[in-house]
């Protein structure tokens, strides 16, 4: 009896597996509406503060170990490091023009132009400040200039892939994975929140080669973070860089570069958007006397 049952359950958990996801009732029209909700979504969050496991698979082997995360759009970023990511890092700022890395296993600071190369070196993906920093806290990446919102359809997989670019010759295309918030599910298409489940980057559209995909799960809804109160009252307090709001972001982020063998994925164990800023969040004080190694990539 045990044999019987069990067939049919198997092959009903088979077809359940199988089963292509209806778009939601009211779907949205076109490609510039999908990234006009997403944008929409997130407008009023400036950036991300938090503390997470880095998990790395690449050049230097297997890295595993924290960061806490400071990032604010579309291109400053500052992480505490305790893994032997860079030789051995203490912390890490770019204010999306020059990085400062504290190399503290090497007693070093490393200065250098916040270009891919040289921002690998520090985060391990390879990608420019102004793509990543957004999806740290569950954007689309940012990209300079017009964009051209090329086509959506929708995927049985539970999302939209919406294809986006940047106007003008060699711009890269970037397949965005979107679909609204659960509770949102049965709203007119015009209001409703998306989360965005991932980006595949080509060097041009239609049949050019992956650059980076990041896959993002976990969704949770975050708040905005506390203001930085001085106990003892001597300093003014430093409020949130903005507004109080309540988002979905992902708790983990995996980013993979082919080219460049980097596999990186990023869990938060905790997350606040619009975090206070004091001034210089994102330069470091370097030390007199500690040697300075200018990192030149190209």
């Amino acid at each position: 009896m045990i044999l019987r049952t069990a067939v049919p359950l198997a092959l009903a958990v088979s077809a359940l597996a199988c089963r292509s996801i209806s778009p939601p009732p009211s779907a949205i029209p076109d490609a510039r509406s999908a990234v006009d909700r997403l944008d929409a979504t997130y407008a009023s969050v400036t950036g991300i503060s938090g503390s997470a496991k880095i998990d790395y698979l690449g050049g230097q082997g297997r890295v595993r170990g924290d960061v806490s995360v400071l990032a604010s759009g579309p291109a400053r970023l500052r992480f505490a490091l305790t893994a032997d990511v860079v030789g051995a890092a203490g912390e890490v700022a770019s204010d999306g023009v020059r990085f400062v890395a504290d190399d503290k296993g090497h007693g070093r600071y490393i200065v250098g132009a916040a270009k891919p190369c040289n921002v690998a070196k520090v985060t391990q993906v390879p990608l420019p400040l102004p793509e990543l920093v957004p999806m740290l806290w569950g954007m689309r990446p940012h990209l300079d200039g017009p964009i051209k919102c090329d086509s959506i359809s929708w995927s049985g997989d539970g999302h939209y892939v919406v294809m986006m670019s940047r106007g003008g010759p060699g711009a890269r295309a970037h397949e965005l994975h979107v679909t609204p918030y659960p509770s949102d599910w049965g709203k007119p298409w015009a209001q409703q929140r998306l989360r965005l489940l991932g980006v595949v980057a080509w060097t041009q559209p239609g049949d050019g080669d992956l650059v980076y995909r990041v896959t993002m799960k976990d969704h949770q809804a975050t708040g905005t973070a506390k203001p930085i109160v001085d106990p003892d009252g001597l300093s003014p307090d430093v409020a949130p860089s903005g507004p109080q709001v309540s988002v979905e972001l992902p708790r983990q982020i995996h980013v993979e570069v082919p080219s460049k063998k980097s596999d990186v994925i990023f869990k938060y164990s905790e997350a606040f958007v619009n975090p206070p800023l004091i001034p210089g969040a994102f330069e470091l004080v370097m030390k007199p006397g500690v040697p300075v190694e200018e990192s030149v990539c190209e």
